[in-house]
This record gives C-alpha cells, structure tokens and sequence, in this order.
C-alpha cells in the first residue's frame, strides 16, 4: 500500500512509521507543502527494485527476450523434453 503524507507527520512518527514498512510491506511518500520529495519503503523491496531495474535495464537481456518473444510467435521453440531427453 503506498499512502502520503505530509512531512509534519514523518517527524513526530518516524519509529512507528518504519516499523509498518518493515512488518507489512507499507511504502510511505513524504510530502512537503503538498509536493512528493522522498518514498519510505522496506530494504527487501529497495533490493528487489534494484534487481528489476538490473534486467530490465540490460539492453542486451531486454533484446534477447524481445527475440525469444518472436521466435514464440513463429512457433520456433524448442520443448524441455527435446532439450533435456526422458529423465
């Protein structure tokens, strides 16, 4: 759940707002005079934005599965029991 509030807030609530980040998940966008200046979320989710950032952002891994996506389409792919045999 990503909720807003205003930086007064973040002051006078910090321990308690970071303990909703790190049990449940909470992202929190810090406010002020209305306009959004920073995000509050928990370190598992910051490292698994990191990752996405990563491969999405890997020009040559974003080309690749473009290609898988097309050879898909054109029915050229292989099955796993071609590829791997009867084990």
């Amino acid at each position: 759940m990503l909720e807003i509030i205003p930086i007064t807030q973040v002051r006078k609530n910090f321990l308690p707002l970071i303990r909703r980040v790190g049990e449940s998940l909470f992202k929190f966008v810090i406010a002020k005079q209305g306009k959004p200046i920073a995000v509050i979320l928990s370190y598992e989710e910051y490292i698994r934005m990191v990752e996405t950032l990563k491969v999405t952002g890997d020009g040559g891994m974003a080309e690749d599965i473009r290609n898988s996506l097309k050879d898909l389409r054109r029915g050229d792919a292989l099955h796993l029991k071609d590829v791997l045999g009867d084990e």
